[in-house]
C-alpha cells in the first residue's frame, strides 16, 4: 500500500464515518492486515477508519459474480485523484504534512501544468 492508495482509502474511510453508526453503517473492513500494514496505518494517523479483522474472509454464494471493468482516466484524472489522497492524510494527522509537503507541491504545480495544456489551443505545424 502507497501513500496514494492509502489515501484515497481513508478519504472513502472519512465518507462513511459520517453515516450514523449501527450495524448497516458502512465500513471499510481489512482482513488480516500484517503487522507493517497496521503501523504504517496507525502512523499516518488514519488507523481508526478502518476495521482490522483477523481470520478467514469466505465469499458469500449469493454474491453475483461481476466481470472486472477498466475505463480508461486522464493524466489529470489520476493527478488530482493522487494530490486529493495526500491532501486528505496531510488533513487527518498534522505531522503527515512534512511527510507530504513536497508531493502534494509537485503533484498541484503538474495538475496545473496539465490543465493549461488543455486550455491552450494546440498549434497547427504547417
Amino acid at each position: 500500500m502507497d501513500s496514494t492508495f492509502l489515501g484515497g482509502l481513508a478519504g472513502i474511510g472519512l465518507e462513511m464515518s459520517k453515516f450514523p453508526p449501527g450495524p448497516f453503517a458502512p465500513s471499510i473492513k481489512l482482513f488480516n492486515p500484517s503487522e507493517r500494514i497496521s503501523e504504517l496505518l496507525e502512523n499516518l494517523g488514519v488507523l481508526y477508519l478502518f476495521q482490522c479483522c483477523q481470520g478467514t474472509l469466505t465469499p458469500s454464494l449469493d454474491a453475483p459474480a461481476t466481470a472486472p471493468s477498466y475505463s480508461p482516466h486522464s493524466q489529470e484524472e489520476v493527478t488530482r485523484a493522487c494530490l486529493e489522497a495526500h491532501q486528505v492524510l496531510m488533513a487527518l494527522k498534522p505531522e503527515n504534512i512534512t511527510k507530504f509537503r513536497d508531493v502534494t507541491q509537485f503533484l498541484a504545480e503538474d495538475l496545473k501544468k496539465l490543465q493549461s495544456a488543455q486550455v491552450a489551443p494546440s498549434a497547427k505545424v504547417a
